[in-house]
């Protein structure tokens, strides 16, 4: 009876989650007019490395796609590098860090949004092995986040422009 019982809450439940797949592009990429450090982008793989981490971390909840996001009904979620530093030369050439947003989409408009950011500075450990671990801890961070299911849009692309009031109406100084 239990186990009858334990599977007829279940089906509710996985068809649920089954439907609230998040799809993501297999690659990051960088935010628009970031130029980054363009040979860790060719040279090394953490911009395919922390989309296959962030699927695994998730449990099923997000799947890669080829598709462009912009036709994919449903949630998509888009990782930009926001900013990065690498380096060659281990703990001597500097902390290496990165910091990505990702953005949740539902059906095309903007429900969520997430910026996390990661550093490491490891003595023994090249400028692509340092991206490597950050892509790693990045991915775990945001699986959290979907998995959380509080979703805000905290952060505004385009900068606000500057108000400029009426000229105030003062006496001059005497």
């Amino acid at each position: 009876m239990r186990v009858w019982m334990a599977l007829a809450l279940a089906t509710p439940l996985a068809s649920a989650v089954a439907g609230d797949v998040i799809r993501t592009s297999p690659t990051i990429t960088l935010r628009d007019g970031y130029a980054g450090y363009p040979e860790f982008m060719k040279e090394c793989e953490w911009a395919e490395e922390l989309p296959a981490h962030l699927v695994e971390y998730s449990k099923g909840l997000v799947e890669l796609t080829d598709q462009d996001l912009d036709t994919v009904p449903g949630r998509t979620l888009r990782i930009r590098i926001m900013h990065m530093r690498s380096a060659e030369g281990g703990g001597f050439s500097g902390p290496k860090w990165a910091v990505i947003r990702a953005d949740l989409f539902e059906d095309g408009k903007l429900i969520g949004q997430f910026q996390p950011y990661r550093r490491t500075m490891t003595m023994f450990r090249g400028g692509c092995s340092s991206l490597s671990k950050i892509s790693d801890a990045l991915a775990a961070d945001t699986a959290a986040w979907l998995r959380r299911g509080d979703f805000r849009v905290q952060f505004q692309d385009e900068q606000n422009t500057i108000e400029i009031g009426p000229d105030e109406d003062v006496p001059p100084i005497q």
